[in-house]
């Protein structure tokens, strides 16, 4: 059996701008108002983590699993999304400015990525 504990980790106001960080497991981390700008986040497991207000400004989230993570307030603008999973996030006041997603792509029910400013990035 491979269970996955959330990782009880504290990074409040961190600042990992450009950091690699591809693949890591962010289980339930705390990073509210962290600074992830120009990240390498490609495939990061974010399930259930709080990144209220966190920027994440032209980071790379393709194929990150962001699955009921708390992004209130986060600032996505120019960001990545191609084949993330954001199904049940909270996308409250959320800045998605020219954010870039794909039709593999999953939002919450609902949500309309385009109406934050993201587009459709179609190959």
């Amino acid at each position: 059996m491979n269970e996955q504990a959330s990782v009880s980790i504290s990074l409040v106001g961190a600042d990992l701008s450009g950091c690699n960080l591809q693949g890591a497991y962010l289980n339930g981390a705390n990073m509210l108002s962290a600074k992830l700008e120009n990240a390498k986040l490609i495939g990061v497991n974010f399930t259930g983590a709080n990144l209220c207000k966190a920027s994440l400004v032209k980071a790379e989230l393709a194929n990150a699993n962001l699955n009921n993570t708390n992004l209130y307030q986060a600032d996505l603008s120019e960001t990545d999304l191609r084949g993330a999973s954001l199904i049940g996030c909270n996308l409250g006041d959320v800045l998605m400015k020219d954010a870039m997603y794909d039709s593999s792509t999953r939002w919450p029910s609902g949500f309309d990525p385009d109406a934050c400013g993201a587009k459709l990035y179609e190959s």
